[in-house]
């Protein structure tokens, strides 16, 4: 024999307001009218035959006896959503959706995508790049977004993903020019070659500098607003790029760029996954997240929370 249940509504209702201990702000929360609440709250407590508010001029305030119900309940309400968002996640389509650096998007993260894909496909992954990312939970509905920066963010799940290793690139028939093809390069004497920068990270260059113990050439370096623009100029042979290693891979191992320089530029800061905490136990958050954990396995990358 089934087990009693009240009716749902009247159980929704109650929950909600005794969360609230507000008719008015349950009601905004179901998108009902106060006066629907308290007759849903009416319905249960007539079904039991008590009373789970005392309603007075200054509002409604919860009974001692009905406290421990209200809790009950209010944890049975987030078992459900958890399992219904689980469900949803395992068995029906699902779009996480993902802001970040055009950049990052193409040249770290969309490689490694199949594997994820292949993992959960039932989720659906959409991308937003920009030269610029904005913080998470700002300027859209984005699950997770990708920022630069140290390692604090404050009201987020986060991931550093891989932190600054910055190295001088150009192509084969460049370096040729400039050093008689030899397989590294000088660094005062780089400071005489065309320089190419991203817009946004022209520090980037003097840091390098600073770390390889030249002073920072006086000539103009060139600049652009898209990462993409400055790898293709590099390849096209009209200058060295400062870039993050990761973004180069293929083309160091397949020789259309090469390193002019055994000095790297490293730095604490890096490039982090981060979700709003309100939207981090989503479930394809959560897989995205351990996924994610599989890639960047370094116990130094851990979450910041």
């Amino acid at each position: 024999m089934a087990r009693p249940i009240p009716p749902l509504n009247p159980l929704r209702s109650f929950e909600a307001a005794a969360r609230h201990n507000s008719f008015a702000r349950a009601a905004q929360e179901l998108s009902v009218t106060p006066a629907a609440i308290s007759r849903q709250v009416k319905l249960l407590e007539d079904y039991f035959g008590v009373e789970f508010f005392r309603r007075e001029p200054s509002g409604i305030s919860l009974t001692p006896e009905a406290m421990d119900y209200a809790k009950g309940l209010g944890k049975a309400f987030r078992q459900i959503a958890s399992l219904t968002d689980e469900f949803r996640t395992r068995h029906t389509s699902s779009i996480l959706t993902i802001r970040g650096y055009t950049t990052f998007l193409v040249k770290w993260l969309v490689p490694r995508l199949p594997d994820f894909q292949a993992a959960h496909p039932h989720i659906k992954v959409r991308l937003s790049g920009g030269s610029s990312a904005p913080a998470a939970g700002s300027g859209g509905q984005a699950d997770i977004v990708i920022r630069y920066g140290g390692p604090h963010w404050p009201g987020h799940r986060a991931l550093l993903l891989f932190r600054d290793e910055l190295v001088p690139v150009c192509s084969p028939d460049l370096l040729a020019r400039q050093s008689g093809g030899t397989a590294a390069a000088d660094p005062a004497a780089i400071a005489g070659w065309p320089l190419l920068s991203l817009e946004a990270r022209r520090q980037d260059w003097h840091d390098w500098f600073t770390q390889a113990g030249v002073p920072m050439p006086r000539q103009r370096l060139q600049s652009f607003e898209d990462m993409a623009v400055v790898l293709e100029f590099a390849r096209r042979g009209l200058g060295v790029a400062l870039v993050q290693r990761r973004y180069v891979e293929e083309e160091l191992a397949a020789g259309s760029l090469v390193a002019v320089s055994d000095v790297v530029l490293g730095r604490e800061l890096g490039y982090y996954a981060l979700a709003r905490e309100e939207g981090a136990e989503k479930s394809k958050v959560d897989a995205f997240f351990a996924w994610l954990e599989m890639v960047v396995p370094d116990p130094e990358q851990a979450y910041q929370k």
